[in-house]
């Protein structure tokens, strides 16, 4: 019998830990780092890493694969294409534990509008087979997975499960005590079984299935502050939130106060550089560093530039903007009347150009909302792709230039050529956020910033960031030299495993599990974006794949090889009380 399942040999080996970089062999054995260094002894599989990276797998803490885990795509592709082996789920507060058998289609609807996940994937590819959080836990375990999984408890789900789907989010009904108590008893149910903390959004960007308020953007300070302490009894995982304005006028401080009252790291969405209101990141990290001193408190950066490809089919992109929510609520033929309709116009036009999506509302704001995305300078928003041979000329040109040449407002330009075109125009913007590249290098190399926010799993027509580690590892570290190898790779494992409470990974250590990612820095590369149908209902979403990657290893076994999935399911659902403090 083989000493090693594993070995690989003569690789650089750049720990996680920020050791500098040195040439040896790993040894895996039964799922872990038997050995290290100059190792001797056979192996059932030997790796031959000469001048490559041996480095551990990625951590990627922004996700939204709860679906597509629970179905068709253990693997988290868009994500373990790129080196990832551990991902975060239940983000923004959106999930689907717990809910009951016949809330099910109710919570595939408010995904699909929130993270644009289509309903029809859902319903044919879900298993469905739980009904609790620690439920939905021992369903991921039994049925395999090819990356590890960690899951926060996603607030919505649990509030509604407690109040009903229509209080849950009403603004003006207040949780009873026994009712706060019940979700108090919940969230300790869901840590006992292994869950990571919480999670909440207060963006006005995610609305629930028919353009209304979510459970998370109606729930006061008092309540939150209560699932807080629960935490610190337990003291382990952290709190997610993604930023915005909250109904009842909490500003950036009281996620400080949600830190110090849980005792545990609390990340935020996100500091990006917005072209719109070219300063405000500066302001995020000031206030970064003053949250800090008081509390573990962590910005999660985006360090890529993010591009869009979208048609109008597409529900949900506009849900911060009053007037686009209400015309984008309803079936195709509906949306299709109020987008056509020439008295809602000019609200449509007010609102983009006034609100956070055009140019922000005031620049002195700290509640979050003038870092929302702003989606449109019609100079560089473009229509990528024309369905009527009619409108061929119209192919590669701006908004700005078509209107300009129509002798229309933008907003009539773009929307009279989507309606026409039964919204399937394809539009784009190459350079929505993130464009300026000293802006964003001061932001990744920030001490305190996180690196991630993916989003994997969610916005599969228009939107694929899980290409960030190869971007960050290409581009930033390889072509720019923002920052060593060594401290890259202690960024895109261990600190981010410490700042949502994982404790038992993220480094090369004897005794560790092997997840390790094996590359070649100089042919690491992002791929050109393409559309692939391997959805359920033979559905399409577009992808980015990677040039570089040798080996991807998650406890021990291959999952893929280059860009080719071996078919091995050796990941698992992480607990957090396996995880200490």
């Amino acid at each position: 019998m083989a000493e090693y399942d594993v070995l690989i040999k003569n690789g650089t080996i750049v720990d996680g830990l920020r050791m500098p970089a040195y040439r040896g062999d790993i040894g895996i054995r039964g799922g872990k780092i038997a050995a290290m260094g100059n190792v001797g002894g056979d192996a059932s599989r030997v790796i031959d890493a000469t001048g490559l990276i041996v480095a551990p797998g990625f951590m990627d803490i922004h996700t939204h694969y709860d679906a597509a885990l629970s179905g068709w795509d253990p693997y988290a592709t868009l994500s373990g294409w790129h080196g990832v082996t551990t991902v975060a789920i239940g983000n923004c507060g959106f999930g689907f534990a717990p809910v009951r058998p016949e809330d099910r289609e109710r919570a595939m609807l408010r995904m699909e509008r929130t993270e644009t996940i289509p309903l029809s994937i859902m319903q044919t590819g879900m298993r469905w087979d739980w009904v609790t959080f620690p439920e939905f836990l021992d369903s991921l375990d039994t049925h395999g997975l090819g990356v590890n999984a960690a899951s926060l408890v996603p607030y919505s789900p649990l509030r509604a499960w407690v109040m009903g789907n229509e209080a849950a989010r009403d603004p003006n009904y207040q949780a009873k005590p026994e009712e706060i108590a019940q979700m108090k008893h919940l969230l300790r149910e869901a840590l006992e079984a292994g869950g990571f903390g919480f999670s909440a959004t207060f963006s006005m960007a995610n609305r629930d299935y028919d353009g209304g308020y979510l459970p998370t953007q109606v729930a006061p300070r008092e309540e939150y502050l209560e699932m807080a302490a629960v935490l610190r009894d337990y003291n382990r995982g952290s709190i997610e939130w993604t930023m915005g304005r909250a109904l009842q006028g909490l500003k950036l401080d009281f996620l400080i106060e949600l830190a110090k009252t849980s005792g545990r790291p609390l990340n935020w969405n996100a500091i990006v550089y917005d072209p719109t209101n070219p300063t405000n990141w500066r302001r995020q990290l000031d206030w970064t560093e003053k949250a800090y001193r008081e509390a573990v408190v962590l910005p999660v950066d985006i360090c890529l530039p993010v591009e869009f490809e979208f048609t109008l089919e597409t529900i949900g992109l506009f849900d911060q903007l009053p007037a686009w929510n209400e015309a984008t609520v309803g079936t195709l033929e509906e949306r299709k009347a109020k987008l056509s309709d020439p008295a809602r116009r000019p609200a449509l036009k007010k609102d983009m150009e006034g609100g956070v999506m055009g140019r922000p509302r005031r620049r002195d704001r700290d509640d979050g909302e003038a870092a929302q995305v702003s989606m449109f300078q019609w100079d560089q928003t473009f229509v990528d792709d024309v369905h009527l041979d009619k409108n061929s000329h119209l192919q590669g040109r701006s908004i700005s230039d078509i209107a300009a040449e129509q002798g229309k407002h933008p907003v009539d330009a773009m929307l009279d050529l989507a309606v026409e075109e039964d919204f399937k125009t394809e539009f784009s913007m190459p350079s929505l956020l993130n464009d300026n590249d000293e802006a964003v290098g001061q932001i990744i190399k920030h001490p305190l910033c996180l690196i991630g926010a993916s989003d994997g799993g969610a916005h599969t027509k228009f939107l694929t960031s899980g290409r960030y580690p190869t971007h960050f590892l290409a581009h930033w570290v390889r072509d720019k030299g923002l920052m060593s190898l060594e401290e890259a790779h202690w960024r895109l494992s261990t600190m981010l495993g410490w700042a949502i409470g994982i404790r038992d990974r993220g480094w090369l250590r004897e005794g560790m599990p092997a997840d390790i990612v094996v590359y070649d820095l100089e042919k690491l590369a992002v791929l050109p974006m393409e559309t692939v149908t391997d959805l359920p209902n033979n559905d399409w979403r577009r992808v980015q794949k990677a040039d570089g990657y040798h080996y991807t290893l998650v406890n021990g076994g291959i999952t893929f090889e280059g860009q080719t999935c071996t078919g091995a399911l050796p990941g698992k659902m992480l607990r957090s009380y396996e995880q200490g403090a």
